[in-house]
């Protein structure tokens, strides 16, 4: 779950840039990442299915390859958007796992990961963006 993660927020970071091609619009603001995730990947975005609440929560798992800008809250790829191959991405993985295991064996439950199953996930939380079921998009978007 966290590696196709990573692939798809460090590919829906600079695909963003380089679509929108406007120096006003330095990235996704991370509100607005599920809207975007939904828009690029026609996916759900539910933060919950990793068992987390926020955004911030959710992209502190994979800060290796994409963070918040504290300044403007814009999501930041941690890696080039050129990289020769994606095989980067199941190395940070693996590292990530062996940082978190490591930190459960020394006691911190903290590093535990809590997604949920399959069967745990309710229909009430497949709604659209912002909770809206069948939402489209913005529609008193002036832009």
């Amino acid at each position: 779950a966290l590696l196709s993660l990573r692939l798809e927020l460090h590919l829906l970071v600079h695909s963003f840039r380089r679509d929108a091609n406007d120096e006003e619009r330095v990235g996704i603001h991370e509100t607005h990442l599920p809207f975007y995730y939904n828009k690029y990947y026609k996916k759900t975005f539910n933060v919950k299915h990793y068992g987390v609440e926020t955004n911030l929560a959710l992209l502190s798992y994979i800060q290796d390859t994409v963070q918040v800008n504290p300044e403007n809250s814009v999501l930041k790829a941690q890696l080039a958007e050129d990289i020769e191959t994606f095989d980067v991405f199941v190395k940070l993985t693996e590292v990530a796992r062996r940082e978190r295991m490591q930190k459960l064996e020394q006691g911190d439950e903290s590093a535990r990961l809590r997604f949920a199953r399959p069967d745990e996930i309710r229909p009430d939380q497949h709604k659209g963006y912002k909770g809206q079921p069948g939402y489209k998009g913005q529609t008193n978007y002036k832009g």
